[in-house]
Order: structure tokens, then C-alpha cells, then sequence
């Protein structure tokens, strides 16, 4: 195995060699890099409005969690992606990079409000170069946190929202989520459960989720919480993260009843649809760790939380940024299926339930609460291409 990896890191330094050597910068080229399993993308509302960009050349780069599982395809792939590196003068990420040239500009969306340890604070990383030009945060709280895996300066981060937020305001989620499975939900009640991953990312593992349930109690029967579901008039739409589709998308599948659907990422890319833009179509969210939750918040509606695995969650990951969690997750937590049932209704029911503490929480991460995120970004974009970095 080392003498794979050794063979690798060879193939890796030529090639990016060659393309420094070989392609000249372009001062007109943009290149964003689209996670293509990742919906929610914050690149994604930025491409529907290219025409915006039009004087400057765009050019796409889909990132796979899963890299070709051939030689000549893995080559490809390096070769395309460093030769866009070499060429672009701004590449737009939101899972970080490692630049080819110190001229280029590297614009950093990022993918969530940072409440994870990570970079300069995850102890398990043996180094992190991945250092952006500049970063797009919610607010300056964000900034403050996301400095925490970078160490930039203040003139680095710049408090724009993140784009894929705007689909929460403009969309017609229940429109896209019956489209999406073809079916009628009016004068339904639609619950969306999106836990984060433990398993996928590298070779770590965090927490002991194993999907033997749909919310890992200890004691948890589908077929009564079917029934519940069914007397209240009520969908549970199950998402999980890219990262452990591949891992439990077939265990998760096998729960699936009238009342109970996957949402999935092979399901959103057949009808071309987005999970941001389906979000304000549910009434509750129930979730554990997700930095969707901080997403959520903008529609001030209920959330219920299932902190299973909490200390062998944290204890992976060195720690929460955000402590202590009960202040921070604003809402009920259950960790059995009886107070689960019981919160769900009364969630429903109260639409002031937690509702302060909600709004106490969106208040501090989020400075904008509009569907104008796109825009600052696309006007940043402009900037940095006619300017260069802060």
C-alpha cells in the first residue's frame, strides 16, 4: 500500500507540473467546482444565474465523492481538474482546495455554519494547506468560528449568506416535493429527518449510527410508528448524507411504508431537483448534529432533536465548537420513540414551542434573512476578478 500511495503522489506531482508548465493563467476564466453527489450545493444557485457573469468564461469541474475506478479514468479526471486549476484566475469551491498557482484567487463558499472541529482545530488531520483567498460566511459569529479551522485575516472573510439559503424563500417546496415523488401531500403534514454522517469521510468513523432503526433507539417498532404517522395525517421524509449513502441507503430503504419515503441522491439527480429547494415544504425537522439545522432556522419552524450517540459523537470529533449543545439545538431532544411521538405532536401543535430560542439562535449566525445571498456573491465574484484578493 505505501508504495502505492508513494506511486500516486508521483503521478500527482507530474501532472500538476506539467499543466503549471504547459497553461498559461486566463484573467477572464472562472472555474467553479460543483460537488456533484453534494445537493445543497451553494455553487448550484450561483450557475442559474451565469448569464450575470456573461463577460467573464465559466467553466464546471464536478468533484466525486468516488473517484473512476480505473487508471486511465483517474488520470483523466487529475488531468482536467489541474489543468482548470493552472488556467483559472478565481476558482469558486465549497469543500476546500489546494491551489496550483499563488496568483489564482480561491473563493471559499464552504458547505454549512461551521460547528464541527475541523482543519487547523481536528486533531486527526496531520496537516491542513488548504488556506482560501477568501471565505463567505453568515455572519461575523461564522467568521469567528470558520477562522478557527483557517487562521486568515479579518480582511479575508466577507459576510455575504450562503446562495443555496435563497431557494428557502423562493421556492415552492411542496410543489417540488410532489413532483419529486409524484404524489399528493396536500392537507398533509410533512416531517423531514436529515441526520449528519459518521461514516464516509476518509477512514473516520464518528459515533455509532448503524441504521438498524430509522432513529437508532434502543427500542423502536416501525409498524406502530407507521400507525402514528397514518392517525395524524402525517409523511416522514428521510434524508441522509451523501457521505452514507452507499453504507445504509439499502437499510434505510427497507423502512419505506405510504408513510414513510427516501429521499435520495440517485431520486434528486433524476428529476434535477435540489434538497434546498424542498426544505420550506416540511413542518418540522428533526435532525442531531446537522449544520442543515442552522439552514433551517431562517424558516422559524420547529426542530427535534435525536442525540443518540452524542458522546461518542463528540469524543471523536475532540468537541463541539458550539457548547453546551442543549442551548445550541434549539428544541426537544428524544432519544426513545414514546417522547419522540409525543414531541412531534406537540411541535406541530405549538408553533411558539422553542420559538424564542429559535429566534435568539438565527439572530446570532445569521446576519441576512433574505434571498439575496446569490446576489452579494455573484457581486464579491465581480469584485474579486476586477480587484484581486483583499
Amino acid at each position: 500500500m505505501k508504495i502505492i500511495r508513494l506511486v500516486e503522489s508521483i503521478v500527482k506531482f507530474l501532472l500538476k507540473s506539467i499543466c503549471w508548465f504547459i497553461y498559461p493563467m486566463d484573467k477572464r476564466l472562472i472555474t467553479f467546482i460543483v460537488t456533484a453527489e453534494h445537493s445543497g450545493c451553494n455553487v448550484s444557485p450561483i450557475l442559474e444565474q451565469a448569464e450575470k457573469l456573461s463577460f467573464y468564461k465559466i467553466k464546471t469541474f464536478k468533484s466525486e465523492i468516488s473517484l473512476p475506478n480505473t487508471v486511465w479514468k483517474k488520470l483523466s479526471y487529475a488531468w482536467n481538474y489541474y489543468k482548470l486549476l493552472a488556467k483559472s484566475r478565481l476558482i469558486v469551491t465549497t469543500h476546500g482546495l489546494k491551489k496550483l498557482r499563488a496568483r489564482t484567487i480561491h473563493l471559499e463558499l464552504w458547505h454549512g455554519f461551521a460547528t464541527k472541529k475541523a482543519g487547523l482545530l481536528d486533531r486527526r488531520e496531520k496537516s491542513f494547506e488548504c488556506k482560501p483567498d477568501v471565505v463567505c460566511c453568515y455572519s461575523n459569529f461564522d467568521a469567528v468560528l470558520k477562522n478557527a479551522r483557517w487562521g486568515l485575516t479579518i480582511d479575508e472573510y466577507v459576510v455575504c449568506g450562503a446562495p443555496r439559503n435563497d431557494y428557502l424563500f423562493i421556492e415552492n417546496g411542496h410543489e417540488n416535493l410532489e413532483k419529486l415523488f409524484k404524489m399528493r401531500l396536500t392537507g398533509e403534514r410533512k416531517i423531514l429527518f436529515a441526520p449528519t454522517f459518521r461514516v464516509g469521510y476518509r477512514n473516520f468513523v464518528e459515533g455509532k449510527r448503524t441504521f438498524d432503526n430509522i432513529f437508532d433507539f434502543e427500542d423502536f417498532d416501525v409498524e406502530r410508528f407507521c400507525t402514528f404517522l397514518r392517525d395524524n395525517r402525517i409523511f416522514l421524509f428521510v434524508k441522509l448524507h451523501p457521505f452514507e449513502e452507499r453504507f445504509f441507503r439499502e437499510k434505510v430503504k427497507a423502512f419505506e411504508t405510504d408513510r414513510i419515503k427516501l429521499i435520495d441522491t440517485q431520486l434528486l439527480q433524476k428529476e434535477k431537483m435540489d434538497l434546498y429547494k424542498l426544505l420550506n415544504a416540511f413542518d418540522l425537522l428533526i435532525s442531531d448534529y446537522s449544520s442543515l439545522y442552522f439552514d433551517w432556522l431562517l424558516l422559524n419552524r420547529p426542530v427535534i432533536f435525536t442525540p443518540t450517540d452524542i458522546e461518542e459523537y463528540w469524543n471523536g470529533r475532540g468537541g463541539w465548537l458550539l457548547e453546551p449543545y442543549d442551548f445550541w439545538a434549539a428544541g426537544p431532544k428524544c432519544t426513545d420513540q414514546e417522547s419522540l411521538e409525543r414531541e412531534i405532536l406537540k411541535s406541530l401543535e405549538d408553533l411558539n414551542y422553542y420559538r424564542e430560542r429559535r429566534e435568539t439562535i438565527r439572530d446570532i449566525v445569521h446576519r441576512y434573512r433574505d434571498a439575496r445571498s446569490t446576489e452579494r456573491v455573484i457581486q464579491l465574484i465581480k469584485k474579486l476578478m476586477e480587484e484581486g484578493k483583499p
